[in-house]
């Protein structure tokens, strides 16, 4: 290059991303990893405000994350084929184009998918910029949050950065049971992976799910027991990689650990509501399209405030029925229950974000009726809503107008609903009701 142009002429333009948080703040990230493995440690994403605004993300970019390694998209793929094999419980067929056809295609499906990925999709970065400084207007407050089957910490970094942008510190869990999509331990300064784990054909769904819920739960609580020693300024060990380049001290002061919230989506639905029994420094829970089988035959009784939100496709009859048991306890009558019309129950991750509108999509399971930006924002504005009351904060102005602006999409179910026959829930958005029966329970 000429010595005479000038330097900052080169690389300004900002790779594809997911669409920004709407909040007032940029977002920043520290990735975490603790000694001690699967068994001691903690892995883990913090999203959280900064005190640049929102505007100063793009210029921020070369400060953004890859949304997912090759290890991980592979094992997104590998997760595919297991699911395709032998089709889960959590998982409506109707909202999957041909998956029958693909299913014969599915043990060759891996071969060359992370240039497929890039074919279809280019690189795709998270705008949330790498160890920016941690606004210091106030303590913000603390959500914990569990990734569902499949996924990984940063599968959902649209909803956390959107919290974070709004003013939450978001501890994201990358959980180590085997039920991401793939995952890692350091060992010797290197990463060992983990593989998602397969369901064999002479295993029972719910013994696997169900030991796999309680190690869920134990991360979380270690999670918790990381995220107050950073808040109070005590020494943590980071053994990432990159722990070099992040300054865990800066959160000391700014983190309000007096009432943290347990949120989690599918799977993490699960571990929220198994955590909230056997966690009491949960102040509440949000449950997102919780999958309730690893605990149907769990009896759990938590006491915190609990709001379940649900898209419209994930009503299966045994999932509802479980939902009640918690939803109907009379001594804990802050129970809600809110759906969101159009919406499937992949429109939680990023994924619909990435792929254009097309066939690919739709095989997938990620076409929605109601765009799936919109169910994301949905869902961050009624978490955001459901927190800022339970910890006694004003709600924003902003969330509460967007809320009514789509009211025509939300619909809360009503005590008599909630105490009636399971079809009231199960048709209560007009949709049809699926007929449908947990695998686990035929195996």
């Amino acid at each position: 290059m000429p010595f005479w142009k000038p330097q900052q002429a080169q690389n300004t333009t900002p790779p594809k991303h997911l669409p920004l948080p709407t909040g007032p703040h940029a977002v920043g990230f520290q990735d975490l990893m603790t000694p001690g493995g699967v068994e001691e440690g903690t892995f883990l994403r913090l999203f959280y405000p900064s005190n640049l605004p929102l505007n100063e993300t793009i210029n921020q970019h070369r400060q953004w994350p890859l949304w997912a390694e090759d290890e991980y998209l592979i094992g997104m793929v590998k997760f595919m084929q297991a699911i395709l094999a032998r089709w889960p419980s959590w998982a409506p067929r109707g909202e999957f184009l041909f998956i029958d056809q693909i299913s014969v295609l599915a043990p060759v499906i891996h071969i060359g998918c992370t240039h497929v990925w890039r074919l279809l999709n280019g690189e795709v970065f998270c705008p949330i910029i790498k160890n920016a400084e941690i606004s210091k207007e106030r303590q913000w407050p603390l959500v914990v949050f569990s990734h569902g089957l499949g996924t990984a910490r940063f599968a959902y970094s649209r909803l956390c950065s959107d919290l974070a942008s709004h003013g939450i510190v978001v501890a994201a869990v990358e959980h180590r049971d085997a039920s991401a999509a793939a995952t890692f331990v350091m060992k010797d300064g290197k990463k060992t992976w983990i593989p998602f784990r397969r369901i064999l054909d002479t295993e029972k769904e719910y013994t696997v799910r169900n030991d796999q819920l309680h190690q869920r739960v134990a991360e979380v609580r270690r999670c918790l027991d990381v995220v107050i020693k950073l808040g109070k300024g005590e020494s943590v060990e980071n053994i990432m990689p990159d722990a070099d380049q992040f300054d865990l001290s800066m959160l000391k002061g700014w983190i309000d650990l007096r009432k943290p919230v347990m949120a989690g989506h599918s799977y993490g639905g699960a571990t929220t509501l198994l955590t909230l029994a056997k966690e009491e420094r949960f102040h509440h829970g949000l449950a997102l399209d919780a999958w309730l089988f690893p605990l149907k035959d769990e009896v759990a009784l938590p006491n915190q405030p609990i709001v379940f939100i649900n898209t419209e496709s994930f009503m299966n009859r045994d999932n509802i029925a479980k939902m009640k048991t918690f939803l109907k306890d009379k001594e804990n009558q802050d129970r809600r229950l809110i759906f969101i019309k159009g919406s499937v129950h992949q429109n939680l991750i990023d994924g619909p974000l990435i792929f254009n509108p097309g066939i690919v999509k739709r095989i997938m399971g990620f076409q929605s009726e109601t765009s799936p930006v919109l169910v994301l924002d949905l869902y961050a504005k009624l978490m955001l809503h459901f927190i800022y009351q339970h910890l006694d904060l004003e709600v924003d102005k902003d969330v509460v107008s967007f809320l009514e602006q789509h009211d025509s999409v939300l619909v809360e179910a009503s005590e008599d609903a909630i105490a009636g026959d399971d079809a009231d829930l199960t048709n209560i958005t007009g949709g049809v009701e699926k007929e449908k029966t947990e695998e686990g329970e035929r195996k």
